[in-house]
């Protein structure tokens, strides 16, 4: 189905809250390098899966370099054993490769693409895919000259159902929407990081897109151990790569933040809570290594809405992201 004629996928969502899967990919080591969160056993996996079904979350985002295509397997097992009644919609991606000599690169061509369709569709038990997005194309990508016509046909032949982009940045976000390219746009949105109001909120094609919110807890650096913990990252855990500029700067302003930690839930249910009330979000996919840290999001959707004093405090304790965040022109 065309944009034209298919629904907002929001409004087949009993809650904007859904579920992200990098975390379920294992420490996915490039090179000696972590590429994911750290060791999880398949046993907290499905367990984080099933709590999540459960409660009654609909939409799950992963992709296909998650773990090597393992977060698409263990989705897809839960899936099968699932015994849920909703209609559940899931979220991959495709373009990250790992090339011959252990590296990584990117690949969206036609050819990639087809090949990475039928290999998802098999991880993940499935016969056709809701969401198939883009990975991190580079903010510059060249959409003028990008040949859509392999992902219309694969909506036609019922194997997908929406593209879009999982953007590198907010930046990259307007690019696409300056193109007019698919019907989907992932991209990060939370209490540190708002760019999305400023730069995709009043764009005249902004109708025309769903918008999944990604790491709306900050990398869990919006967490109520780290306003009296240093962060201690693994080196199985990608954060451990982190420049130290924006780690100290993620810290530094989450803890200004820390009013929300005497809210009910927390610091970080609020945060999230926070992010879910925006109504230019149509779903929010923070992850979880742990049933509780499912039930702690699940508990967070059923909070009333932060109140407009909540949220000016938050705009004025953290009123921008650090400049080098921004273009330099």
């Amino acid at each position: 189905m065309s944009k034209a004629t298919s629904p907002r996928f929001s409004s087949r969502l009993h809650q904007k809250l859904g579920l992200g899967t990098w975390q379920l990919g294992g420490p996915n080591m490039v090179q000696g390098k972590a590429m994911g969160w750290g060791e999880i056993s398949e046993e907290e996996s499905l367990a984080i899966l099933s709590a999540a079904l459960e409660a009654g979350i609909q939409f799950i985002d992963t992709a296909d370099s998650y773990g090597k295509g393992l977060s698409e397997v263990i989705v897809g097992n839960a899936l099968q054993a699932a015994t849920y009644p909703q209609d559940i919609m899931v979220c991959t991606k495709f373009g990250n490769v790992y090339l011959p000599d252990g590296t990584t690169g990117q690949d969206f061509s036609s050819e990639h693409l087809y090949a990475s369709v039928k290999a998802s569709l098999q991880r993940l038990q499935r016969e056709h895919i809701d969401i198939l997005l883009m990975h991190s194309p580079p903010d510059n990508f060249d959409w003028a000259n990008y040949d859509r016509a392999p992902l219309e046909d694969l909506i036609s032949q019922g194997l997908i159902r929406q593209y879009g982009v999982s953007s590198k940045s907010v930046y990259g976000a307007k690019r696409v929407m300056d193109a007019g390219f698919g019907s989907v746009i992932e991209v990060i949105y939370n209490a540190l990081d708002r760019r999305v109001d400023e730069i995709l909120g009043q764009h005249p094609n902004m109708s025309k897109y769903d918008i999944i919110g990604r790491v709306p807890l900050g990398s869990g650096f919006l967490s109520d151990r780290l306003l009296i913990e240093e962060p201690n990252f693994g080196e199985d855990d990608y954060r451990s790569h982190m420049a130290d500029r924006d780690k100290n700067w993620m810290l530094d302003n989450a803890r200004k933040l820390a009013f929300l930690a005497a809210l009910p839930g927390g610091l970080s249910a609020n945060a999230l809570r926070f992010t879910l009330q925006n109504p230019i979000i149509s779903v929010v996919i923070p992850g979880a290594r742990s049933v509780n840290q499912v039930k702690s999001n699940v508990m967070a959707s059923n909070l009333d809405a932060l109140s407009q004093e909540l949220i000016q405090r938050i705009e004025q304790s953290v009123p921008s992201v650090p400049d080098w965040w921004k273009p330099s022109s």
